[in-house]
């Protein structure tokens, strides 16, 4: 049973590190570039040393077996967000030119930046592992059918494997191998880990208020289309995704692990992918404020609501 006081501390803390982001981008004190080198550093830096770190931590062996089932899980978790927001994309009519966005903020969780935080303190090592674990099924997927998606139309370049091979999912395949490989790690290096991890929460909110900082709040909860894909993005696809995994998951950390990388809000990279591929990164960064604003209310009340069955 999650212990609702820790949640809420946590996501007050969330907020006020993303306010604080925000602020600084729009007062001008955090531009564009010193936003882009802190998004580096805590990309490829301090949630490596997160992700290696969960792995060391874990307090469970790991066989193949069980490797198998969890890569299953979160395949499976985030290939159900992809279809479930094609399918609203195909039922509901709206603006063409958008339909690729609008679908992958629907799709795109930010599982790293938000679930990876809210599950290591609320659940530990252990759930931290299997969010880092989504980092396969998330970069395959996005950088083929959501870059696909994007592209069609627009006569951009091809895919590029070296976009798939993201920081983060070399760091989960190091963390698998050393768990896997039962490698033994010298104290003092897992000391390091553990003083850089502690920087990534913090790190994290900042990047996200701050990579928001040239929207406004107001015109992005002006936009009411908008409203359907944070519905979709941190309602429908969470109580769908704990419908189906409830079915065959037994592990209640595992399960509701899992509801909170679906609840996540939209990732920042619809918009630097949008920006990259020539849609509107206006309505994406948009979309992205306001259901990333949305999450703070939401996920803490979806965890309290699926915490009673």
């Amino acid at each position: 049973m999650v212990d609702m006081s820790v949640l809420l501390e946590k996501m007050l803390i969330f907020l006020v590190l993303m306010l604080i982001g925000w602020l600084l981008a729009r007062k001008g004190l955090l531009d564009r570039g010193g936003t882009r080198a802190m998004s580096f550093l805590t990309i490829n830096v301090f949630m490596c040393a997160t992700i290696i770190g969960s792995g060391l931590g874990m307090d469970r062996a790991l066989g193949l077996r069980e490797l198998g089932w969890l890569l299953f899980v979160v395949f499976a978790m985030q290939l159900l967000g992809y279809l479930i927001a094609a399918a609203v994309v195909l039922v509901t009519p709206g603006d063409r030119e958008r339909a690729p966005v609008f679908e992958l903020l629907m799709s795109m969780g930010n599982s790293m930046f938000i679930a990876l935080p809210i599950v290591q303190s609320i659940y530990g090592a252990t759930a931290a592992f299997f969010v880092a674990l989504s980092c396969l099924p998330f970069n395959v997927l996005l950088y083929t059918y959501g870059v696909w998606r994007l592209k069609s139309g627009q006569g951009a370049g091809g895919l590029r494997l070296r976009d798939i091979l993201s920081a983060p999912l070399c760091a989960t395949i190091v963390s698998l191998l050393l768990l896997l490989l039962r490698i033994p790690v010298p104290g003092a290096l897992r000391g390091l880990i553990s003083a850089m991890s502690g920087a990534t929460m913090p790190l994290s909110m900042l990047v996200i208020g701050a990579s928001l900082g040239s929207v406004s709040l107001l015109d992005a909860f002006k936009a009411r289309r908008l409203y359907l894909a944070s519905a979709v993005r941190l309602l429908v696809i969470p109580l769908l995704t704990w419908l189906l995994l409830r079915l065959f998951v037994q592990d209640s950390e595992l399960l509701m692990t899992m509801t909170i990388v679906a609840a996540s809000p939209s990732a920042v990279l619809v918009t630097v992918l949008s920006v990259q591929y020539g849609r509107d990164s206006v309505y994406s960064a948009e979309g992205t404020l306001q259901n990333t604003a949305l999450s703070l209310v939401t996920i803490p009340l979806l965890v309290w609501l699926l915490g009673k069955f």
